[in-house]
């Protein structure tokens, strides 16, 4: 008895935190996150505010959570091909066309494909909240990428990490001019991008080893 009351406890919890995280989408469709309201947010759930701080202090905890659900989705749906960071750069230079990457949208660093669910794009079009996007993205990834590019490339970690703010601030500054949109302009853009990034890698690395020394 006592488990099934959980389970229905359990249930419930998790229906009134979808309903309000699907109310905080919903809301940016209209409005960006900066003006929004818990009270707003919880009339379009159907919720009072009440219920609202039983599950959450704010709406950036709410938003924490859909960034992870994005990011969780994006990294569910990649490919095979297990890579590091700047081995995949390189890897996706073999592709020539915009039709060829297209077709290998899995390939492609979690990061390039966070937004290709519909139901979480409006959270990286909103430009109010893109900076803190950014920065949690950074902290989600760096245990990962930076030790992956100082090792590739034969730099400090201090360095790799100045790399890695490189690579995904202008990703996410070319990913906002674009909308998000992956169309046909948005994976040639991006095939410009894999082949200058990947240059630069190898450049960095050939030169590091030519040399016998990290940068």
């Amino acid at each position: 008895m006592a488990k099934e009351i959980t389970k229905k406890e359990d249930r419930r919890v998790t229906y009134t935190k979808n309903a309000i995280k699907d109310a905080l989408l919903d809301a940016l469709r209209h409005k960006p996150f900066e003006k929004l309201s818990i009270s707003a947010v919880c009339a379009d759930a159907q919720i009072t505010r009440t219920t609202f701080y039983t599950h959450y202090e704010n709406l950036n905890q709410v938003l924490d959570e859909l960034i992870c659900e994005a990011f969780e989705m994006a990294a569910e749906s990649a490919s095979a091909v297990h890579l590091s960071f700047p081995e995949r750069m390189v890897y996706l230079t073999r592709f020539n066309t915009a039709e060829e990457l297209r077709e290998h949208n899995g390939d492609l660093p979690t990061c390039q494909r966070i937004a290709d669910t519909p139901k979480y794009r409006v959270l990286f079009q909103d430009g109010t909240i893109s900076d803190y996007i950014q920065n949690k993205l950074f902290l989600m990834l760096k245990p990962t990428v930076v030790p992956e590019l100082a090792e590739y490339c034969l730099v400090s970690p201090q360095e790799a990490e100045a790399m890695f703010h490189y690579f995904l601030s202008g990703s996410y500054a070319l990913n906002s001019a674009l909308g998000w949109i992956k169309d046909d302009r948005w994976f040639s853009m991006r095939l410009h991008v894999i082949h200058l990034e990947a240059a630069g890698l190898e450049a960095i690395r050939q030169r590091n080893l030519k040399t016998g020394t990290r940068s």
